[in-house]
């Protein structure tokens, strides 16, 4: 389920789900609550701040994840509307593989946003109540030189390409260091460890 403001959606969205429901009415958006999907897009078009996180908090107490889409995606956004329940966030124009990897990720347990958001999302999580003396976090000793490496990249907010060129690794490999980081530090997805990284003392 896609809900929009706007009356002619993308055609990436199609690309991506050629099976979606829109809705297009703005006042029908709260009333769309209860329509059960498997995933619920929230489109932020016209909606302001305030309303943003009305609507977000709303869908994203039913059952179908919620994920919102941005044309002008921003760490303050990205913020306000994981903090109330949303599972994904991403530009309103992805393409369809990447609308798919979203699906794919909130499927898993983890939660979505654009790799060069990832960074800054977690300075700004830890900077909102954040504990004068936060605890280090655990794990990390247990990394290989490797998974380490692609750690850090991972915190400062690469994606997975830019990784493989910076370590001069395929983006297979980065792919699996990452999932065995993911073990061992028991952590779903890119956002938690990006949020860990960030609590390191040096990194």
């Amino acid at each position: 389920m896609f809900i929009s403001a706007s009356e002619i959606p993308s055609q990436r969205w199609y690309g991506a789900f050629s099976d979606l429901v829109l809705f297009s009415s703005k006042k029908d958006y709260l009333a769309q609550v209860h329509t059960r999907a498997d995933f619920c897009w929230l489109d932020t078009f016209s909606l302001d701040p305030s309303e943003l996180v009305q609507v977000t908090e709303a869908l994203a107490q039913e059952r179908a994840p919620l994920i919102v889409l941005s044309d002008n995606p921003s760490e303050s956004e990205a913020f306000r509307v994981l903090s109330v329940g949303a599972r994904g966030y991403c530009h309103s124009e992805a393409v369809p593989e990447q609308l798919i990897e979203v699906v794919q990720a909130v499927s898993a347990g983890g939660y979505w946003m654009p790799p060069a958001l990832v960074q800054r999302f977690a300075s700004a999580a830890l900077s909102v109540g954040s504990p004068q003396h936060p605890d280090v976090p655990e794990g990390f000793d247990r990394l290989t030189e490797r998974e380490y490496q692609v750690a850090m990249a991972v915190g400062k907010g690469l994606n997975n390409k830019e990784i493989a060129t910076l370590l001069g690794l395929s983006e297979r490999s980065v792919k699996a260091h990452l999932t065995t980081t993911f073990e061992k530090l028991y952590v779903r997805d890119r956002v938690q460890l990006a949020l860990l990284v960030s609590r390191l003392p040096l990194h």
